[in-house]
């Protein structure tokens, strides 16, 4: 689908190649996104040792990490929704969903850097387990692919909205 600018005349080409890649990044934070939340279910932390060895996982009740899968399935969601948008003007990336990846990758670090102290009498019993681990390598995976996805994106086409009648945009 091609829309004509009313200004300069420029063509916007729904099928250029640098949308496919913007739209298949978006795609990819989405499928992270999802990930993330399956990573929620698996155990992120461990308190003692031996047979008194309890696991936590990143849903388990009052546990920060559940910000962590939050921010990373709003960001997913947010981009896959961006992608899907067929609206001239609209779309994807932005940086709201790379803002909210990168959060989710600060909470997540600052999550495993924090154990030791999440209380006085635990403290270095704390361990990590694979889930915050998965978290943190999907959530910069994430973070990084929205913001590749955000760096190449070109705004240089314009497309004339100032026209009122039916199919203003289309071409």
């Amino acid at each position: 689908m091609a829309y004509t600018s009313g200004t300069t005349g420029s063509t916007y080409n729904d099928h250029d190649t640098s949308l496919k890649r913007e739209r298949m990044l978006s795609m990819i934070g989405g499928v992270l996104g999802v990930l993330m939340f399956v990573w929620g279910f698996l155990r992120w932390f461990n308190v003692g040792d031996g047979p008194d060895q309890h696991k936590y996982s990143g849903y388990a009740f009052q546990m920060p990490t559940v910000a962590v899968v939050g921010f990373s399935l709003a960001a997913g969601l947010i981009a896959v929704l961006g992608a899907t948008e067929r609206r001239p003007g609209r779309g994807v990336p932005s940086a709201i969903p790379t803002g909210m990846a990168a959060t989710s990758l600060l909470l997540a670090i600052a999550i495993w850097l924090g154990k030791g102290s999440i209380s006085p009498t635990l403290g270095s019993a704390v361990g990590v387990e694979i889930g915050l681990i998965l978290a943190v390598i999907t959530a910069a995976l994430q973070t990084v692919v929205l913001a590749v996805g955000l760096k190449s994106r070109h705004d240089d086409r314009t497309v004339d909205f100032s026209r009122s009648s039916g199919g203003s945009a289309a071409r």
